[in-house]
Formats: structure tokens, C-alpha cells, sequence
């Protein structure tokens, strides 16, 4: 089976346009983070003016956006997706100046902008965000610096990856638009092999997790361009193709056996 890179009306994401800020910030105020609650129930629908809006690029998969916060300030975004959807979200936090440690990272929320309501994630970490949206429209991602700190938001939408008995791998080529990587989600099933190789330019890497747990398969700063195991959990994996340039063509190859 093999998937030619395209643009695509309905396709998810690649470089993050924001509207309403400057310099990358958004028109929001910073402020003091709110104690930490459960997880809420609706208390209404959210005022989103003057938010920035992420805006997906077509044909792509994944939008990143460098910022910055104060020690116990928020900052929120919003973005429209479809219903269904897959959508992970994840802050990664840099140090303020070059001769300070890495902070932790900023924790991660996302509400539906209709509703208020916050959306549950399967995920332990509070720096990471995973889970089905619940219906089409909009949705606030909300950053929260325990400590000062210039951070990385990456919001991905993988695409399936669509691999059956009679037809175990699918194919997908194309030229990566950004440094953003192009995202995939499979479903493997324990005890079952998952193979993926990826060729192209020597500028490109493969990164392969649990969907659910996180466990890594293949970690992001190794830039393997090979993998090939049994898989002991049955979930669904994402499998990213990492540009390290912009315009890096590739060519990614899933298998589930």
C-alpha cells in the first residue's frame, strides 16, 4: 500500500500560525496558575478572543511553537479540530539563560471551548496531553510554568496507518514542509511484530512510543532510521518522522506482522 504526500484539506498540522500575539506570545495576561483541581466538569463556554490560534497547515501533521512564561503563569491557545481525532500535546521546557539547569516542564491542558470542560488524558504526565476530542471545533491548550522558563509546544495529530493480513505494510513518501515532524498512529497488537524503516535524506529520524504509557521504542535523540521488535503491550504506537531541516524529503515504511 503506498500513500503519496499531498496537500489535503482535512489533514492535520505542521508549522504553528498564531494569530492575536506578538512575538510569539499571546494576547492572554499573564497570570498566577490556578491550584491544581480534578479534572472539571462544564462550567460554561470559553471566551477565546484575543487567544492565539494554532492553525494546521495542510498535508501535514505536527506544529511547534517556541515561548516563554514567568514562574506560575499561563498562557492558552486554541485550535480547531475534528471529532475522533487523535491529538497529543506536549510542552517541553528549555532554561531561561544558558547557564541555568533545564526547569520542569510546563504541565499541559486542554478544555473544549464550547463547553469549558477539561478533557481527561490517559497520561500520567502533566507535561503531556493525549486523548480522542470529543466533538468538531474549538479547543484551549493551556501552558503553566511552575518556574520561569522558555519552553516548545508541540501539538501532533498522527494520521492512521491503515495495514491489514493481506496488505502487512504501508508506504508513505513525501518532503517535510518544516523541522515539525510527520506523525503516524498504528495499532499493534502484543506479541506482534512492528517493523518501520525510514530512507530519504540523511536529515531525518524516527521516533516510536506508546500512545498510552509513553514507553519508548525508538527515543527521539538516537535519530534511528531503523526499527524492528515484538511488541509486549498492545496499543496504538505513534510513529514520527523527525526533520532536522526544513525540505527533507523521506520515505517511511510501517509493517505489522
Amino acid at each position: 500500500m503506498r500513500f503519496v504526500a499531498r496537500p489535503v484539506v482535512c489533514a492535520p498540522v505542521v508549522a504553528l500560525s498564531l494569530l492575536g500575539g506578538c512575538g510569539g506570545h499571546s494576547g492572554e495576561t499573564e497570570a498566577p496558575a490556578p491550584a491544581a483541581t480534578a479534572v472539571a466538569t462544564a462550567i460554561g463556554p470559553i471566551d477565546t478572543t484575543g487567544l492565539p490560534r494554532i492553525r494546521f497547515s495542510r498535508g501535514t501533521t505536527s506544529a511547534i511553537h517556541d515561548d516563554k512564561l514567568v514562574s506560575g503563569a499561563t498562557r492558552s491557545y486554541v485550535l480547531f479540530a475534528q471529532g475522533g481525532q487523535i491529538m497529543l500535546v506536549h510542552a517541553i521546557g528549555w532554561p531561561v539563560a544558558e547557564a541555568e539547569h533545564p526547569p520542569a516542564d510546563p504541565d499541559v491542558r486542554v478544555l473544549e471551548a464550547a463547553t469549558g470542560r477539561e478533557l481527561p488524558s490517559p497520561r500520567a504526565e502533566p507535561e503531556v496531553w493525549s486523548g480522542r476530542l470529543p466533538a468538531t471545533g474549538d479547543f484551549v491548550v493551556r501552558v503553566t510554568a511552575s518556574a520561569a522558563t522558555a519552553y516548545t509546544l508541540a501539538v501532533q495529530i498522527p494520521r492512521w496507518v491503515e495495514v491489514s493480513p493481506g496488505e502487512p505494510t504501508a508506504v508513505f513518501t513525501g518532503t517535510a514542509r518544516s523541522r515539525a515532524p510527520i506523525d503516524f498512529l498504528v495499532r499493534v497488537d502484543a506479541g506482534r511484530t512492528l517493523e518501520v524503516s525510514l530512507g530519504g535524506a540523511p536529515t531525518v529520524g524516527l521516533h516510536i512510543y506508546g500512545l498510552n504509557d509513553g514507553a519508548q521504542l525508538a527515543r527521539l535523540s538516537d535519530r534511528q532510521r531503523l526499527y524492528a521488535a515484538r511488541v509486549a503491550t498492545g496499543q496504538d504506537y505513534v510513529v514520527s518522522m523527525v526533520p532536522w531541516g526544513e525540505r527533507a524529503a523521506y520515505d517511511l515504511r510501517v509493517t505489522v506482522r
